[in-house]
């Protein structure tokens, strides 16, 4: 018998207090996850109202009412929860997968709520847009509220940041410890921190500053306090959302944005070696050296070959290459002429994306680098049989558990493309639109162009086709491999669960 008294991890009974059971790790990490999504949407949507609250804002009571709904369901989720003294890597990955989808159903209520969008579907469309970064926006920023611009924009911020700590901080510290070679890659990666609070605080130290820097520079360069903000948020979490009007006109401001995608698209294990001085370090960095060659390359293609040599054109050129490597997605387009390679050129670097480590979507540099060497590799090897060769990366050895977790990855990310791009080719698009949507939405990317090099608009697509755009912006957010590692283990559960239920119904037939 016990009293209505009940403290989190204790319980007062007649005899005393008696210590509370721990949660199991998967039933903890879900809630846990779901928690954190509300409380996530919920603390922004009443600074967002507070944002509006200078002004008179028809939107900022709905934005504080749901705003502190989600918040306190999310704070008693959090408060009941007993976590275990482990969580295991799927229960983990498995709360940042919870966290994903409550977020994107809290927050798209918010959107609907606030009258942004027409219907519920579509609103949530716009929520999963938003979280993953993903430029593929169907909001116009001249017909919502400043203070719902915000709430856009700190979301995508929001989401920037945690696919930053999941890929750079969680993912390397919980990863395997038993082979040196994989231990070389974890010390590589634990450059932010040997533990998971340390690689968190320091990717924290980054983050904010560079965001408020970018703030600076852009309200400097002639945006305005807001609208520098909003811009702020887009490029450093390489979410793409524009404020009203187009601020890229003005040649600075594009310099700004420039610099911006480069520094969001490089790893932050680069930044922060480049924070500490490290200056050396960075010089060996192979894939440092390629991400700058793809973009000198990509713009230089753009620029000679549109057969326009004015400053102008050599500016937008190198716009377009960093928005579209970085796969932040700001709409540009050249001065010169547009050739249809051009197109395919832009779709292939969004396709790649940026530095392992970054906030950028895509296969990344540092993937395409392995597949490339063991290309050769196994090349030699029809020479050589019995050759033993190990892939390296700035004179380190890879371990092979590491390239077979490359080439799944890649069968991963194409399974992804040609699924997306078969259903949305059945709802309306054609082919290469298909192609082209897939690619954008697996790499969280932006905008879509057609073949003759103009922009395309999302929002004249029909629901279902965005409707089956959202799985492959999810599962492009979050690394692809560690949804599919929930994804198995809940397979797994399936069937345990199943056989448990068919050794019950066989154990009651033998009693009859």
């Amino acid at each position: 018998m016990k009293f209505a008294y009940r403290s989190r991890l204790q319980v007062l009974t007649f005899s005393g207090y008696k210590q509370l059971p721990d949660w199991a790790s998967w039933t903890s990490g879900l809630t846990l996850g779901v928690s954190l999504g509300l409380l996530l949407s919920g603390i922004l949507a009443i600074i967002s109202g507070v944002v509006g609250l200078h002004d008179i804002a028809s939107q900022t009571p709905e934005l504080l009412i749901t705003g502190t709904i989600s918040g306190l369901i999310g704070s008693f989720l959090f408060s009941i929860v007993r976590p275990p003294p482990k969580h295991r890597v799927a229960d983990i990955f498995g709360g940042v997968f919870s966290l994903s989808i409550s977020s994107i159903v809290s927050s798209g209520i918010i959107f609907y709520i606030t009258d942004s969008v027409e219907s519920f579907d579509t609103a949530l469309y716009e929520a999963t847009v938003s979280l993953t970064t993903t430029a593929l926006s169907t909001l116009d920023a001249s017909q919502i509220t400043p203070e719902v611009q915000f709430f856009r924009g700190s979301l995508q911020w929001a989401g920037g940041l945690t696919v930053l700590i999941l890929g750079a901080a969680i993912i390397p510290v919980i990863g395997s410890k038993a082979e040196p070679s994989i231990q070389i890659e974890r010390n590589e990666a634990l450059t932010l921190g040997s533990t998971r609070q340390a690689a968190i605080l320091n990717i924290l130290k980054i983050y904010i500053p560079l965001s408020f820097l970018l703030w600076a520079a852009f309200s400097l360069a002639g945006t305005g306090i807001f609208d520098g903000l909003l811009l702020a948020m887009s490029t450093v979490s390489t979410g793409g959302f524009l404020p009203e009007g187009n601020p890229f006109e003005d040649s600075a401001v594009q310099w700004v944005a420039i610099a911006g995608m480069c520094l969001s698209g490089t790893s932050f294990v680069v930044l922060w070696r480049l924070v500490l001085g490290k200056i050396d370090e960075l010089r060996n960095s192979f894939e440092l050296r390629v991400y700058f060659l793809v973009i000198a390359l990509s713009a230089f293609t753009l620029y000679v070959f549109s057969h326009d040599f004015s400053y102008e054109n050599f500016l937008a050129s190198l716009f377009v290459a960093c928005s579209a490597i970085s796969t932040t997605g700001f709409p540009a387009t050249i001065t010169g002429e547009w050739i249809p390679i051009f197109t395919v050129l832009i779709l292939l670097i969004t396709a790649i994306g940026g530095m392992t480590g970054s906030v950028s979507g895509g296969f990344n540099i540092r993937s395409l680098i392995i597949l490339l060497r063991l290309s050769i590799r196994e090349m030699v090897r029809q020479l050589h049989p019995r050759s033993v060769t190990r892939i390296q990366i700035d004179g380190k050895s890879l371990s092979e558990s590491t390239v077979d977790h490359t080439v799944v990855l890649q069968f991963l990310f194409v399974s992804i493309v040609a699924i997306t791009c078969i259903g949305v080719s059945i709802t309306e698009l054609d082919l290469f639109s298909g192609i082209n949507a897939a690619v954008h939405s697996a790499s969280t990317a932006g905008p879509l162009r057609s073949i003759d090099g103009s922009l395309i608009e999302v929002s004249a697509w029909t629901r279902p086709t965005r409707f089956l755009l959202m799985p492959a912006m999810i599962l492009g957010w979050l690394a692809i491999f560690p949804v599919l590692i929930v994804a198995g283990e809940f397979v797994s559960f399936l069937k345990s669960k199943s056989r448990s239920l068919k050794r019950t119904a066989i154990g009651m037939r033998s009693d009859e």
